[in-house]
């Protein structure tokens, strides 16, 4: 199975590297598989996948953290622009890209994936205290665990 779950994060990473492209404003995705796991479990392997100690961090479910600043979620990374290359770039892309990316989701992870976010002691993203843009989301379903992560450098 776990050769399923690296196929698919293949095809998921894919599916972001045309966004990034879309975008054209810096934002950098990548999709790994966490193996086989439940993503609500996959904490330690997040931890070892990133090369972080797990130290003041925790996986909290994607509705509960609360997030000020620009890109909180994953529907915002993948359609607003952080600092778009011309005046005409300024509108985020169009919504259906985000519902497609779902919906693709979905029928290839067999359902509805649920989605967590990397965060530290307090429930707040993690980019004010990095001073960076950046967030890590981890997805799936009972079976699989994926991660998303999500960068901007400019």
């Amino acid at each position: 199975m776990s050769g399923d779950c690296h196929g698919l994060a293949r095809q998921i990473d894919g599916y972001l590297q045309a966004v990034s492209a879309l975008k054209d404003d810096g934002s950098l995705f990548a999709c790994s598989c966490l193996g086989s796991v439940a993503p609500q479990a996959a904490f330690d392997a997040l931890c070892r996948a990133l090369e972080i100690a797990p130290d003041g961090l925790s996986l909290q479910p994607i509705d509960s953290v609360v997030c000020s600043g620009v890109l909180c979620t994953p529907r915002q990374w993948l359609l607003e622009r952080l600092h778009p290359a011309s005046e005409a770039d300024r509108q985020p892309l169009d919504a259906r890209l985000f519902d497609g990316f779902e919906n693709e989701l979905a029928e290839l992870l067999g359902g509805a994936p649920r989605w967590y976010q990397l965060v530290s002691s307090g429930q707040r993203s993690l980019a004010s205290q990095l001073g960076a843009v950046w967030s890590v989301f981890v997805f799936g379903t009972e079976r699989h665990a994926y991660v998303m992560h999500c960068s901007w450098d400019r």
